[in-house]
């Protein structure tokens, strides 16, 4: 796989946790950019990640130092300016072997003496930024940014991993600004786009994240699949009241639209309302029969609905559709279980689980038929499975 690069970042996949659930977003990680005539300043490039390391370390070589200019005030004698040099240039060759914590031991002294050093600041932010410490970041990265000439190549990687950083920390509106400046020298690079549409996602502005999708997708925002586009995008961040108003703003566009009574009741089952979920599904199905999502949510529902024999059919079907679908054959175990049908539930979940041998739900509802069944010593052995599973899943 080869990571991309723009003439100042470079990107590393991280795990962020946003309102309670896991995303995995491409994290922009900066190469340390303190002179415009400097080469990591200049055209995109590309770096194969699986390079040997001696090739990585000179494409990722962080660039020379910069030809200071500093206040006067701040060092009046001429080695000062000498030493603060000195200190960048051992910063960047920390950077260029990944010693981000060196990089922090030599810059700190000397925005501690002299905050106004715009390069110690910005270095300071983009190590912070990596390891990663986003409230540091923040922090000398803000300290930075007025310090720099405007529109700069120091300023434009400042402006992006500072609207990076408050995203990540979950400060969505604080990072709209800066996103929006980005992304007009981003020559559509993908990755500043769907932040930039997360952003406003995050901070509910429906009609601004329709059309940042739609231009990332590129389709017309004005359309109803438009509007649909960022109702599933919406309802994969459980933003599900704006994403039952996008969907019925779409249908307000185009009543027969397909699958949107699926949607809408895939936002009633998230909300908890199983017999208006229930509905929907069915609704569905008159058209679709051949839906096996639909068919397994609506058996979901009937579950929930604690109505275990109705939820039987849907979910046989279900299977029916998509022989490979272990979800469907551990729902479908569970309802077993419920009826008391223990023996069928037991060769339910065996079926789940040769489809999918690291179900951890699959292993878990096998323990608990075999203690129900008396069989502690089974019981025992898959228990300890379902464990261990459970305890390499990510944690969401």
């Amino acid at each position: 796989m080869k990571e991309m690069h723009d003439p100042m970042l470079r990107r590393q996949e991280i795990k962020i946790i946003s309102r309670g659930r896991s995303a995995v977003l491409e994290m922009r990680r900066a190469r340390l950019c303190l002179r415009p005539t400097s080469r990591t300043c200049g055209s995109p490039r590309e770096l194969d990640s699986n390079a040997n390391l001696g090739e990585r370390r000179k494409l990722a070589m962080w660039v020379t130092v910069l030809l200071l200019v500093v206040s006067s005030h701040a060092f009046a004698q001429g080695p000062a300016v000498g030493e603060y040099g000195a200190a960048l240039d051992r910063a960047e060759q920390l950077f260029g072997r990944g010693d981000l914590d060196g990089v922090i031991q030599e810059l700190k002294p000397w925005v501690e003496r002299d905050a106004s050093l715009a390069e110690a600041q910005h270095g300071l932010g983009l190590a912070y930024y990596q390891k990663p410490d986003f409230i540091r970041a923040i922090r000398h990265l803000s300290a930075a940014l007025p310090l720099e000439p405007e529109n700069s190549p120091q300023w434009k990687q400042t402006v992006e991993i500072l609207a990076m950083a408050y995203y990540f920390s979950n400060r969505a509106q604080d990072a709209l600004p800066l996103l929006e400046k980005a992304v007009a020298w981003s020559h559509g690079d993908p990755n500043i786009s769907y932040t930039l549409a997360m952003a406003y996602l995050a901070t509910h502005d429906g009609p601004n994240t329709r059309r940042s999708f739609a231009e990332l997708f590129g389709i017309d925002p004005e359309t109803p699949q438009a509007y649909v586009l960022a109702a599933d995008l919406m309802s994969q961040e459980n933003y599900v009241d704006d994403a039952e108003a996008m969907i019925l703003a779409a249908l307000e566009k185009q009543p027969d639209l397909p699958l949107v009574a699926h949607k809408l009741g895939l936002i009633a089952l998230t909300r908890g309302r199983f017999e208006q979920a229930a509905k929907y599904f069915r609704k569905e199905l008159v058209s679709n029969p051949g839906h096996s999502n639909a068919w397994h949510y609506l058996g979901d529902a009937y579950f929930r609905l604690g109505r275990f024999d109705e939820a039987v059919d849907p979910l046989q079907r279900a299977i029916w559709l998509n022989l490979r679908s272990a979800r469907s054959y551990v729902l479908l175990a569970k309802v077993y279980s419920q009826q008391e049908r223990y023996f069928v539930a037991e060769n339910t979940l065996k079926r789940a689980i040769d489809m999918d041998p690291r179900n951890y739900e699959a292993h878990f509802q096998l323990a608990r038929i075999y203690h129900r069944t008396n069989r502690p010593a089974l019981a025992k052995k898959q228990m300890a499975v379902a464990d261990e599973l459970r305890q390499s899943m990510p944690i969401n």
